[in-house]
């Protein structure tokens, strides 16, 4: 599995906001935030209102809810046993191993679908004290293509596992709560925020890219960024998508260490910046993450920054210049 190491970079916005971006491959669905964190359509509001999307790939999405995280991935050319296989093995990179697993079925759509249950519990006898747990299940929204579902509760296991069966109900009918599609060709190129385009550098790869989200994966750095309108003034939106952004980011690198406030100007705005660091997944050293988010002219943003532990300002290119020391 290739993973967030992430560089970061000089701001080219002067340079190539002047060139003329061709039209994305499909309809661009707006920016516009629904709910205090985040935009979804409108029959997905009731149910992910509070959730926080985090950029993943071009064909998935990741929403943390709170103590909850969420996902679904599109797979066209597998069957619905060999997603719920692929998302185990994500579950296990995330988790480790030690998990106590079940597999059976789920009803979905009114049928059953192959799925894996796993928690890590304390204690004999199902007395509910559990760490972790959650789900992996996949459904077929066409024929050769199978859509992964996957949700993991923390806290409060028990009642995150009712919200994670009511939020996979929903991916699992309607696919992306957002609206966009999940496909590479659905890639908005040359990947851009709302007041300037972004500098892929030549070794690297756009993994996602739409309206909203983004993320530039290269060897040895990754960078991602959220993008909504409005920012509701009073409502501490752009903390709370920081910060839950940050926890999903460290749940996704076992071992992270603890958040640290940081000083710092995420594009050119003075802001407090979330550092921590954390083993990197192949093995090659610790990373540090940078994240941030801001209120720029109501736009609200949230950019997040890994590379190797050793480096320091100014960030590799890819990072295209969003933070700076303060």
């Amino acid at each position: 599995m290739r993973t967030a190491r992430v560089a970061v970079g000089v701001a080219w916005g002067a340079l190539l906001g002047a060139c003329q971006a061709p039209l994305p491959a499909s309809p661009a669905v707006p920016p516009v935030g629904a709910t205090p964190a985040g935009p979804f359509v409108d029959d997905a509001r009731p149910l992910f209102d509070g959730c926080v999307p985090v950029p993943d790939s071009a064909t998935s999405r990741v929403y943390r809810c709170g103590a909850l995280s969420v996902w679904l991935r599109e797979q066209p050319g597998l069957g619905e046993a060999q997603a719920v296989d692929s998302g185990r093995a994500r579950v296990h990179a995330r988790l480790g191993s030690g998990l106590t697993e079940v597999r059976g079925e789920l009803p979905l759509g009114g049928q059953p679908h192959p799925s894996l249950r796993f928690e890590r519990c304390s204690g004999e006898g199902g007395d509910g004290s559990c760490a972790v747990g959650g789900y992996v299940t996949a459904v077929t929204p066409s024929a050769g293509h199978a859509r992964q579902l996957g949700c993991v509760a923390r806290d409060d296991v028990r009642a995150g596992l009712g919200r994670c069966l009511e939020l996979l109900a929903y991916l699992a009918a309607r696919g992306n709560p957002e609206g966009d599609a999940l496909s590479p060709s659905a890639l908005v190129t040359p990947p851009r925020l709302p007041w300037r385009v972004l500098y892929l550098p030549e070794a690297c790869e756009l993994a996602d890219s739409t309206t909203r989200a983004g993320r530039i994966r290269c060897a040895a750095t990754t960078f991602s960024w959220s993008v909504f309108l409005p920012v509701w003034p009073g409502t501490a939106q752009v903390e709370r998508w920081r910060d839950q952004s940050v926890e999903e980011l460290r749940d996704a690198l076992p071992g992270a260490g603890p958040v640290e406030p940081r000083d710092c100007y995420v594009e050119g705005l003075a802001s407090r910046c979330a550092r921590f660091t954390a083993p990197a997944p192949d093995g090659s050293g610790d990373l540090q993450v940078w994240a941030g988010g801001v209120d720029l002219k109501g736009w609200g943003l949230f950019a997040a920054c890994s590379l190797p532990a050793s480096a320091s300002f100014p960030f590799p290119a890819a990072c295209n210049g969003v933070f700076a020391p303060r």
